[in-house]
């Protein structure tokens, strides 16, 4: 039961998440036409620096990969999961961007990711792909509580997508989180309504929305970044949440 959060631990998660949550909001007044990608990466440092938390994407290494070079994963248009900021690679309008990071706070873990579409856009299809990442993301939260299922979350997910002429992604899922980046479960965006265990008061889960415009095959550019096979486009949407006594809290929502 490692999994299940006591009330010290979920209170350092609930600060944490808080620091997360401004953190995003700020990188996200950068995406603007022009803009150097890497100048998140370095702002995003400094702002831990500043916050005393650690970025935990920068030098991860599982499984024997090569270290991840950044804090930030960052992705641009049909880039998808575990891409990150280069030098170089400069914003233009209309370039669909997904920033996903996560941070440790006194030993625990928090996670969080936004798509947006940079400067001027006049492609609906953006616009429904970084809209339904969003809607989906909260709409399944909202059926967090302890003994959901967490089929009922990847079934809604899939449903919501799908309804719109969009994919999700098979190859990679939501997750718990807490002193590991990845704990149990793994949260899929996809699946029946009655698969995998069922949640419990006290865990603390990142769930993911990962959708595409096209087919949802995803293949590898080099041992961390992948894209969108068929060159369609790609968006996230993702939130720490704490499982409560009466259904959910989240943890990584900005105060508004």
């Amino acid at each position: 039961m490692d999994f299940v959060k006591n009330a010290e631990d979920i209170n350092k998660m609930r600060h944490g998440g808080k620091i997360l949550a401004e953190t995003l909001s700020e990188l996200k007044k950068m995406l603007v036409p022009g803009r150097d990608s890497l100048d998140l990466e370095k702002e995003f440092i400094k702002m831990c620096s500043k916050n005393k938390v650690a970025p935990t994407c920068k030098g991860y290494s599982p499984h024997g990969m090569p270290e991840f070079p950044t804090g930030l994963c960052l992705s641009i248009n049909d880039q998808s999961v575990h891409c990150f900021p280069k030098k170089g690679v400069i914003l233009k309008d209309g370039d669909v961007v997904t920033v996903d990071t996560v941070i440790k706070y006194k030993g625990l873990n928090v996670d969080a990711a936004f798509s947006t579409v940079v400067g001027k856009n006049t492609n609906s299809l953006k616009s429904l792909l970084v809209n339904t990442a969003e809607k989906a993301l909260y709409e399944t939260i909202s059926e967090v509580g302890p003994g959901v299922r967490i089929g009922r979350i990847s079934n809604k997910m899939q449903k919501i997508v799908e309804s719109q002429g969009l994919n999700v992604l098979k190859d990679y899922a939501g997750h718990g989180i807490g002193s590991e980046m990845h704990e149990y479960p793994e949260i899929p965006c996809y699946g029946g309504v009655n698969d995998g265990p069922k949640l419990v008061e006290g865990m603390t889960i990142c769930i993911e929305a990962l959708v595409c415009t096209g087919d949802d095959i995803v293949v590898n550019e080099s041992e961390w970044e992948t894209r969108m096979a068929d060159g369609g486009y790609f968006a996230q949407a993702e939130h720490t949440i704490l499982v409560t006594k009466d259904g959910y809290e989240i943890l990584t929502r900005k105060d508004k």
